[in-house]
């Protein structure tokens, strides 16, 4: 039988994990969102906003605002769009992480690579390595999925993470 977490939200918006995940958020780097804010503006008056965010998470008035699109030039000529969140809602991401990373991980399967801790292209290179010598294989196959993550169907994912997580307040920031 699989465990369902019905009460997280409290721990997503503790000043401790606030504050852990701002340290995540600034050792990333990024550029500032929408509204400007740098990760340095936002380190400036960092324990005001934290416990603004703290607020907010607590009384259910926090909102993201818009993400700022940019677009990276491709190899082959033509560009990636590239979504950019505020500083403070990167922050209120890595909270939620920290918080259902522990929970969904252990479930992923093992030769899952993509965005996940400890993992690596070249610990999946070397793990298909390992699969070719084992088994005498010949050829890999690397497939980068177009605009993957644009066409995912986002209730599948809310029905998916609903079956570990039933904390509505955690459902609707993940949506």
């Amino acid at each position: 039988m699989m465990k369902k977490w019905y009460s997280l939200i409290d721990k997503v918006y503790t000043i401790d994990n606030l504050r852990k995940a701002f340290k995540a958020v600034k050792s990333n780097k990024g550029a500032p969102g929408i509204d400007g804010e740098t990760i340095g503006i936002f380190e400036a008056n960092m324990e005001a906003n934290i416990v603004k965010l703290n607020h907010e998470l607590k009384t259910e008035t926090y909102e993201p605002l818009s993400v700022r699109r940019v677009y990276i030039d491709k190899d082959d000529g033509t560009k990636r769009p590239l979504g950019i969140p505020t500083v403070r809602d990167r922050v209120v991401q890595q909270a939620l992480k920290n918080i259902l990373e522990p929970i969904f991980e252990p479930i992923f399967h093992p030769s899952s690579y993509g965005y996940r801790p400890n993992r690596s292209c070249q610990k999946a290179v070397a793990k298909a390595e390992r699969f070719m010598n084992k088994y005498g294989l010949e050829h890999v196959v690397d497939m980068d999925l177009s605009k993957c993550f644009d066409t995912l169907d986002h209730e599948i994912i809310i029905k998916s993470v609903n079956e570990k997580v039933s904390d509505s307040r955690i459902l609707k920031l993940v949506g």
